[in-house]
C-alpha cells in the first residue's frame, strides 16, 4: 500500500513539472495589408516565447501535439472567421448618380444601385446596413425618374389637348 501512494505521488509530481502540452496561446497579433496572422506562445516552464503562423503549426505534428487543444480550437476558429471576412465586400465611397464604389481583395470597382440590387452575389457580401442605404436611394432615384416621366406625359397631353381645355380649371393641392 505504501508503495502505491508513492507511486502516486511520483506521478503526481512530474504531471505538475511536466504537462502533456508546453505551449500555451499568449496573444494573437493580426497580420498586416493581408499578411499572415502570428500566434504568441509561452513555453511552459521558461520565460520563452514562440512566434509562429498558422501553416507553420498546421505542417508540423510535433507543434501540434505540443499546444493545448483548446488553444488549437481557438485558432482554428479565428483562422475561420478571417476566411469568412476576406469574402466580404464594402462600399468605400458613394458617388453621384447612385454610383457606389465598392471594394473586394484589394481592388475597388464602381457599380450602380440598380445592378448591386439585382446581383445576389455582390448584395450577399455587402454589410446589412449598406444594402438598405442602397436600396432606399435606388428605390427613392427609380421613383423620382418615374415622377418625371409622368409629368411630361402630363405636359404634353394638356399640350396636345390644346383649346379643349381652355373651358378646364385645373385643380391644385392646398398648402
Amino acid at each position: 500500500m505504501p508503495f502505491q501512494s508513492l507511486r502516486n505521488l511520483k506521478n503526481w509530481i512530474a504531471a505538475v513539472f511536466n504537462p502533456p502540452y508546453q505551449l500555451s496561446l499568449c496573444e494573437i497579433v493580426p497580420g498586416l495589408d493581408g499578411g499572415a496572422t502570428v500566434y504568441v506562445f509561452k513555453q511552459y516552464g521558461t520565460h520563452d516565447i514562440i512566434k509562429l503562423r498558422h501553416r507553420d503549426i498546421v505542417e508540423n505534428v510535433q507543434i501540434l501535439s505540443a499546444i493545448n487543444p483548446k488553444d488549437l480550437i481557438g485558432i482554428a476558429l479565428y483562422e475561420n472567421s478571417l476566411k469568412e471576412s476576406a469574402g466580404e465586400c464594402r462600399v468605400t465611397e458613394a458617388i453621384r448618380g447612385n454610383q457606389y464604389r465598392i471594394a473586394n481583395h484589394g481592388r475597388e470597382e464602381v457599380y450602380s444601385g440598380e445592378s448591386i440590387c439585382g446581383n445576389i452575389d455582390l448584395f450577399q457580401r455587402l454589410p446589412p446596413h449598406e444594402i438598405c442605404k442602397i436600396a432606399y436611394e435606388t428605390g427613392f432615384s427609380k421613383g423620382r425618374k418615374v415622377s418625371g416621366q409622368l409629368r411630361t406625359l402630363a405636359a404634353q397631353g394638356r399640350a396636345e389637348a390644346g383649346a379643349e381645355t381652355d373651358n378646364v380649371v385645373p385643380l391644385r393641392s392646398r398648402k
